[in-house]
């Protein structure tokens, strides 16, 4: 009995309150344009601080082009380990549809394109859920858009990026 008790007392003292993940963009690369939608890649990196394996259940993204066209958001609903005390890198393909693609290329001139994602990344289980937001801004060129829809027109074509 007292060794019941003193291994309920070294497990009770050995938990901590559990910590929150980090969560940090790190870029986000168009990858496609087509009349359809507009293709992303977002990589995140994800930190477990905690001792114990944490479930990614689905990573969110609402994307605006130069603060006037709203593509709107979408989930992935992929899931990920997050390893404990280690980080992760989370690589998020993100395809968003649009009604109207002449908007986007209305805004393509000679300079760069700004973009941002905003979304969040559900984390744990049924017992233990955090939602971690992030934020990532870029920015495409004119070359980069007219090569993306190049590429989603013509599979298989080498362009440079």
């Amino acid at each position: 009995m007292r060794l019941r008790v003193l291994a309920l007392a070294a497990t009770l003292v050995g938990c901590s309150k559990p910590q929150a993940p980090t969560i940090a963009p790190e870029r986000a690369t168009l990858t496609a344009v087509d009349a359809q939608a507009i293709h992303l890649d977002l990589t995140l990196t994800a930190t477990n601080p905690n001792g114990v394996d944490l479930t990614v259940r689905d990573v969110t993204a609402h994307v605006v082009v130069a603060q006037k066209v709203d593509l709107g958001s979408m989930t992935l609903p992929k899931t990920y380990t997050l390893p404990a005390g280690k980080a992760t890198s989370i690589e998020a393909p993100l395809t968003l549809p649009w009604g109207d693609v002449s908007a986007l290329t209305q805004l393509a001139g000679a300079a760069p394109l700004p973009f941002t994602v905003d979304g969040t990344v559900e984390l744990g289980g049924d017992l233990l859920h955090v939602t971690v937001p992030y934020h990532i801004a870029g920015s495409m060129t004119r070359q980069q858009l007219v090569g993306a829809t190049l590429r989603s027109l013509v599979p298989g074509l080498n362009l440079p990026q």
